[in-house]
């Protein structure tokens, strides 16, 4: 098999999903007279066993990586805002117990054969999309809009553990010097900077940002790095709402009193990224806007009434955001040069045994910090 295939199919049985890979099943490993060292048994996990059911536990340690594989020592791993979303409705679990968690850094430890992409020691992120590279979309170069899409962490198995198993495909180094708590961030980064590449910005337009958790946070560091361009923030959590503010050097503004004209950048907004997925905050702001560009990333529940009629004689576009298209590295770049703005934004860190009630928090809205981090290497930072 090509190192460059991945596998179709990605919402099949595990069955299914291990005989096209041939992956090795997992085993127990001891020393060898030869290297006389200690290679783990059993490793910390975190599973998710069925809707509002994630569990911390002991595994089994998994195998030797196969043809094009790597096997990477996890250290950080971010809890995403789609995973809360799986876990309170089930939506893409497509085999269960699986170890959940796409948003992650690590270290390489073992690489199988005909792996040339990266090497033994290489600090890494993973890329959080399993697609099949055959279909038109993966052909055209938009492997986000796969036919056949499915997430670590959902498809295979994921980086809420101490170690994962992945395709050399889904690697992506990042400089030996980044930390890696930090480079945890690339994947919601990347899907931030892949929402503003849509919104296609002149220099020196105005954004409004609503909803400050990580993709909306992130997106706002990103846009004051890498511009000038006037910033607004809103979010109904105001604690979040000043932090990101602040870190942005943006100005907060609450979606009720916003205003598209008369609002304090002093210019008329005619971009919106919405990061909230709430179907009341997009209804209120087609209301709000004439001439304008909706960008849609977040993912919540709920469905809007929508007349057509108004898109039309407003002119408004709704753009839709799914993942990310080829923003990984320069998410990865951008990490590395803007540490200290990115990492502000992590917070609390927590221990993969701690990460079931954590998910529990988040799942009945009791959000404190930003962005969660399970540090999972001993001693990674």
């Amino acid at each position: 098999m090509s190192p460059n295939l991945l596998i179709p199919k990605w919402h099949a049985t595990r069955r299914f999903w291990r005989s096209m890979r041939a992956l090795t099943p997992m085993q127990t490993r001891f020393p060898t007279s030869a290297t006389n060292t200690f290679e783990p048994i059993e490793m910390r996990a975190v599973r998710l066993h069925k809707t509002g059911d994630i569990r911390f536990e002991h595994i089994d340690m998994v195998g030797e990586p196969g043809p094009n594989e790597v096997r990477v020592s996890v250290s950080f791993a971010g809890i995403c805002g789609s995973d809360i979303h799986n876990y309170k409705t089930g939506q893409w679990i497509s085999r269960a117990p699986s170890i959940a968690g796409h948003e992650f850094s690590g270290v390489v430890e073992k690489t199988g054969p005909g792996v040339e992409s990266c090497q033994v020691g290489d600090h890494i992120v993973a890329d959080s999309r399993c697609y099949c590279s055959s279909c038109p979309n993966c052909l055209a170069g938009e492997h986000h809009l796969c036919r056949n899409l499915g997430f670590v962490g959902e498809a295979i198995d994921g980086g809420f553990a101490e170690y994962v198993i992945l395709p050399q495909t889904l690697i992506q180094k990042c400089g030996q010097d980044t930390r890696l708590d930090i480079a945890a961030l690339a994947e919601p980064l990347a899907v931030g900077l892949h929402a503003l590449s849509r919104l296609q910005l002149d220099a020196g337009q105005p954004l409004l940002i609503l909803g400050c958790g990580p993709i909306g946070a992130l997106a706002a560091i990103a846009c004051a790095v890498t511009s000038d361009r006037p910033l607004l923030v809103s979010d109904m959590n105001a604690e979040r709402q000043t932090r990101v503010a602040r870190c942005a050097k943006a100005r907060p503004v609450t979606l009720n009193e916003f205003d598209q004209v008369d609002n304090p950048t002093g210019q008329v907004v005619r971009h919106v990224l919405d990061t909230t997925g709430n179907p009341g905050v997009i209804a209120g702001l087609i209301s709000k806007l004439t001439g304008s560009q909706i960008c849609l990333v977040g993912i919540g529940a709920g469905t809007i009434e929508l007349d057509p009629v108004e898109l039309v004689e407003k002119e408004i576009a709704l753009l839709g955001v799914h993942a990310f298209k080829d923003e990984l590295p320069k998410a990865v770049d951008l990490l590395a040069a803007h540490p200290d703005q990115f990492g502000a934004l992590i917070a609390p860190f927590i221990s993969l045994e701690a990460t079931p009630e954590r998910y529990a928090e988040l799942a009945n809205g009791k959000v404190s910090g930003i962005k969660t981090m399970i540090e999972i290497a001993r001693e990674a930072r």
